[in-house]
C-alpha cells in the first residue's frame, strides 16, 4: 500500500513539475543545470552511469528535491560525508524502487 501511495506522490509530484516547466519554459531547469554540474564530479559520474541509479537521479521525488537546491551541490563537491550520504540515498531510493528491503 505505501509502495503505491509513494508511486502516486512520484507521478502526481512529476506531472505537476512538467506542468510548471511547459508554462514557464527555460532553457534548462535548475535540475537539469545540477546535475550537469555534479557530472563533472567523477564519484557523481560513475554514480550516474549506472542506469539504475541515474533513473532515480532523475525520476525519484526525494533525489530531485535534493539536487534542485544549489546549496545542496555545493555541499555535495565540498563534503565527501555528504558525498556518501547522498549515494547512500540514491542507493536506498533505488532498492525502495525495486522492492528490495
Amino acid at each position: 500500500m505505501i509502495i503505491i501511495s509513494d508511486f502516486l506522490a512520484d507521478l502526481i509530484g512529476d506531472l505537476f513539475g512538467g506542468l510548471v516547466e511547459a508554462i514557464f519554459p527555460t532553457s534548462k531547469s535548475k535540475l537539469e543545470k545540477n546535475i550537469d554540474e555534479l557530472k563533472k564530479e567523477e564519484w557523481f559520474s560513475n554514480l550516474y552511469q549506472d542506469v539504475r541509479y541515474s533513473y532515480i537521479i532523475w525520476h525519484n521525488k526525494r533525489v530531485k528535491h535534493y539536487l534542485r537546491k544549489t546549496e545542496n551541490i555545493k555541499v555535495l563537491k565540498s563534503s565527501a560525508d555528504e558525498r556518501e550520504k547522498f549515494i547512500q540515498l540514491v542507493i536506498k531510493e533505488h532498492k525502495r524502487f525495486v522492492g528490495i528491503r
